[in-house]
């Protein structure tokens, strides 16, 4: 004969509780984001656009213009670094504020 304490229980084992995880009758508020997230979206918005326009409009007419165009255009290659950074600090901040 087995021990009884061998024997488990015939029910469902219980799980850990951990609020809110699976719970299908959970309801949540919208909520408007702040400031600060929507100001971090918008940062990262302008920071991609600032990017592709800058290695697009910057690099292009550099590996198929002439020599005259090159010098035209190698400002808007400096939009590339500038919306690089905008974008990191646009990341950074909607993380900080929740990533929502």
């Amino acid at each position: 004969m087995k021990d009884d304490q061998d024997r488990k229980p015939d029910g469902p084992e219980e799980e850990e509780f951990e609020p809110g995880i699976g719970d299908p009758y959970r309801f949540e508020a919208p909520t408007r984001q702040p400031g600060f997230a929507r100001a971090s979206k918008f940062m990262l918005i302008v920071g991609a656009v600032m990017s592709v326009v800058g290695v697009i409009a910057g690099l292009g007419p550099m590996v198929f213009g002439s020599s005259e165009e090159k010098l035209q255009f190698m400002n808007l290659l400096m939009l590339a670094p500038a919306g690089v950074i905008l974008m990191f600090a646009g990341i950074t901040g909607w993380v900080i504020a929740g990533g929502r």
